[in-house]
């Protein structure tokens, strides 16, 4: 006798046997139990979960002679020639190649006879059924909505959003759940210990996250796993077999990658791809593993042992996310994921992988809005204190103007549209210097001291100056003819109010003072000079191609405002 393989030779023959799937299982062993079998059922799912295995459950315990407790008894005549294939009131149809009118009026015509003796009734059941065309619904859906009264029919199909809503609601419809890592490595574990395979628990771990939550492929790659290897089977030996990635390699990978070492990464790359293994089984791990770095990060450990990994990987990965704030690990999960899409459609997928471990560990860390103006208003983004505006508006990128048009009758519309040179002519005025030494206080804080301590006319004065130097024991600065000759004529004066600032706050006055007041443009000619720049900006604007864009787009519109950002 040939060789029966382990997917075969051990698919569910009772429902007590089914795994993963007790939500359908139950229902239906509670519908035999009350005689509440109804004329159709629709059963949809992944694939290698239980939908073909159950309906051939279901039809042995409808027509078993000695059920026991809804499950069928596998000993009388019916269960037997079910089991076998031979009988005649269990039909198994291939949707993809029974798919036409004829085919389904072929089946309407067995319709007629009755079951065989020894059965309750005949059961039809359509895998694949999905595949059917339009017609054959269609020709389907009356004996679908009354069939005769002896008839069962069980559809099966891993695309349900292909079979029209017809036929749908004219079912009992049960959708089937991929099985968990922990389900499946729970049956590799009973069907070793009956065929007396030693395997060890990492080895069947890797082999129910390649089976990607299908039974029958985690038993079909046990098979392949139990050829290939030479007695007790080991986590390395089935990681070669499968053609997967050792994840010790992807530890290494991506601790590279957080400690930004790029070397390492390409290295590492390199030897993944030395092992000869699949570009898409390894942009699949890959993904596979920065999730399980993502749900350690976010949900700790707990979360971690409801993927089924072992104490050592949990270990690993708690280890790996403690210095990684939540947002870094979502943005590098992510930046995973959509590299990995890519670099699947991509020609060279193995220099996509490349350009994504670089790419990620190259990236900046992300930082919250929130902190970042945070960090500026409390004045840890400026050198030595509390950041003022003038630093601020000189430290912000210029963003694009926008134009808002408006027409009598359309819709205000608003588009975006490249800066003028006129609006960027004037730069912000140099921001005020520190003094060095002092903790960081700036020129406005003088000049609030000056303001409660000093007469009106030398604060007014010093108000209007613009600061381009300004450290204990030089000032230097520039401003109108008439503040400038006053202030160096009352130079003791600002000296003095220097003087007692830095005494205020404790620090040790200098030896003297390098004072330079020179005519320039002061604070008031500044604002002056950008809010023209600003307006000369906003004419300009007006025959921008983007506005002239708008303009075709809403006829009969008018510019009614264009205003500039800095």
């Amino acid at each position: 006798m040939s060789y029966l393989v382990l997917a075969r030779k051990y698919r569910p023959s009772v429902f007590s046997s089914v795994s993963g799937q007790e939500h359908v299982t139950r229902t239906l062993a509670n519908a035999l139990k009350r005689d509440k079998v109804v004329h159709a059922y629709l059963f949809t799912g992944p694939r290698g979960v239980g939908k073909t295995s159950v309906s051939r459950i279901l039809a042995k315990a409808i027509n078993c002679q000695n059920p026991q407790d809804a499950e069928p008894c596998l000993e009388c005549s019916t269960c037997l020639e079910i089991g076998a294939g031979t009988s005649l009131a269990v039909r198994e149809i291939d949707g993809a190649s029974h798919n036409s009118v004829e085919n389904v009026r072929d089946l309407m015509d067995s319709f007629k006879s009755l079951p065989p003796p020894g059965y309750k009734r005949k059961i039809y059941i359509i895998d694949e059924v999905h595949m059917l065309s339009i017609s054959a619904f269609n020709a389907l859906l009356k004996s679908l909505e009354e069939p005769p009264p002896h008839t069962v029919f069980i559809l099966a199909t891993t695309d349900v959003h292909k079979i029209p809503e017809t036929v749908i609601s004219r079912c009992q419809r049960h959708d089937f759940r991929a099985l968990s890592m922990a389900t499946i490595e729970a049956r590799l574990r009973e069907v070793c210990d009956a065929e007396k395979i030693e395997a060890d628990a990492e080895s069947l771990k890797l082999v129910a996250r390649m089976a990607d939550g299908s039974m029958r492929d985690a038993q079909t790659l046990l098979d392949r796993v139990q050829s290939f290897c030479q007695g007790a089977i080991t986590a390395t030996e089935t990681s070669r077999a499968l053609g997967t990635v050792d994840q010790r390699i992807l530890f290494e990978l991506a601790q590279a990658i957080v400690s930004r070492d790029t070397a390492t990464v390409l290295a590492r790359a390199t030897d993944i791809f030395a092992t000869g293994i699949d570009p898409s089984t390894l942009l699949r791990e890959f993904v596979h593993f920065w999730r399980e770095v993502f749900v350690a990060r976010l949900g700790g450990e707990n979360a971690l042992v409801g993927l089924g990994l072992s104490k050592d990987a949990i270990v690993e990965l708690l280890r790996l996310v403690s210095s990684l704030e939540a947002t870094d690990v979502q943005d590098l999960w992510d930046v995973a994921r959509e590299g990995a899409d890519r670099a699947l459609r991509s020609a060279h997928p193995r220099y996509g992988f490349e350009a994504l471990v670089a790419r990620m560990a190259t990236r900046q860390p992300v930082a919250e809005i929130g902190a970042i103006i945070g960090r500026l208003t409390s004045g840890e983004e400026r050198k030595g204190g509390v950041a003022s505006p003038q630093r601020i508006a000189a430290s912000t990128t210029s963003v694009p103007t926008a134009t808002r048009m408006v027409s009598p009758t359309r819709p205000a519309a608003t588009a975006t549209a490249m800066p003028s040179s006129a609006s960027s002519a004037v730069s912000a005025p140099p921001a005020s210097g520190a003094m060095a030494g002092t903790a960081g206080f700036a020129w406005e804080d003088i000049v609030a001291f000056a303001s409660a301590t000093t007469g009106r006319v030398l604060v007014e004065n010093l108000k209007r100056l613009r600061p381009t130097r300004c450290e204990i024991g030089v000032f230097e600065a520039t401003g109108p003819e008439f503040t400038a000759t006053s202030l160096m004529r009352e130079k003791d004066k600002v000296i003095e109010v220097f003087n007692q600032f830095l005494d205020k706050q404790g620090t040790e006055r200098p030896r003297g003072w390098k004072i330079a007041i020179q005519k320039g443009q002061g604070v008031g000619e500044v604002a002056a000079e950008r809010a023209q720049a600003k307006a000369l900006g906003e004419r300009e604007l007006q025959g921008h191609p983007a506005v002239q864009s708008l303009q075709k787009i809403f006829p009969g519109s008018k510019v009614e405002q264009v205003r500039g950002k800095e």
